[in-house]
């Protein structure tokens, strides 16, 4: 599978356009406009300066390592801390090995992600969501994630407390057991509201928890949050 990047331009540009369309049969790339509304932002993003619209909201993103495509009068006016710039005229092969790199270094400091859920439909919301920023193993009953841990241990475990057979509560009974899992940070998934149920999540003292019927982008911001500690 193709890694993803994301090309944001607000008006044609014959360079940095080729370029794109050279870079096609390396990369997946998801063309964009300044303004627009992001479902996810990959470990990079390419912005041509030609024309962009809104530069200082591209300033904003997090996660996501930021290139500018432009003159050196464009780049400099830019005034884009952080970012690295590719010049006018544009070396696809320089810029192909060097996008090539970072995914791949991307790629291995990634962290991993236990996802538990006996809804389907859940677990593939989160892991087509969560995967592009990091590695998801998804696990459909207590059962199934006791046997992922027993040859995998992620940063990080995303547990149903409402399953049939083992529920969450008794997943992490089960984990805090055992010396080789208990220590894995956990946080609990739940579709409870009421007060009762947020103090016997609580009284368990999960790592945090999170409702099910957040926004995406909420979900990715607490788990991010809970890394960045």
């Amino acid at each position: 599978m193709k890694e993803k990047v994301l090309y944001i331009s607000d008006r044609p540009s014959m360079g940095a356009d080729m370029l794109i369309k050279s870079l096609n049969d390396t990369f997946e790339i998801s063309p964009a406009r300044s303004n627009d509304e992001f479902n996810y932002i990959p470990q990079i993003t390419l912005v041509n300066l030609a024309g962009i619209e809104n530069l200082e909201r591209l300033k904003t993103f997090a996660n996501t390592k930021i290139f500018l495509l432009g003159t050196q009068t464009e780049i400099a006016n830019a005034n884009f801390p952080g970012a690295e710039a590719f010049v006018r005229p544009f070396n696809a092969n320089e810029i192909r090995e060097k996008l090539s790199g970072l995914n791949k270094e991307a790629a291995e400091s990634q962290k991993t992600l236990l996802l538990v859920d006996d809804d389907a439909v859940m677990i593939r919301t989160l892991r087509e969501g969560l995967s592009t920023s990091y590695k998801v193993l998804p696990a459909n009953s207590g059962a199934n994630a006791l046997k992922i841990l027993a040859r995998a241990k992620p940063d990080l475990i995303l547990l149903d407390y409402e399953m049939p057979e083992m529920n969450g509560p008794q997943v992490l009974e089960t984990l805090r057991a055992n010396p080789d899992t208990a220590k894995i940070p956990v946080m609990f998934l739940t579709a409870k509201t009421d007060a009762g149920s947020i103090e016997q999540i609580e009284a368990l003292k999960p790592e945090g928890h999170m409702l099910k019927t957040l926004p995406l982008k909420e979900i990715k911001e607490i788990i991010q949050k809970f890394f960045d500690a």
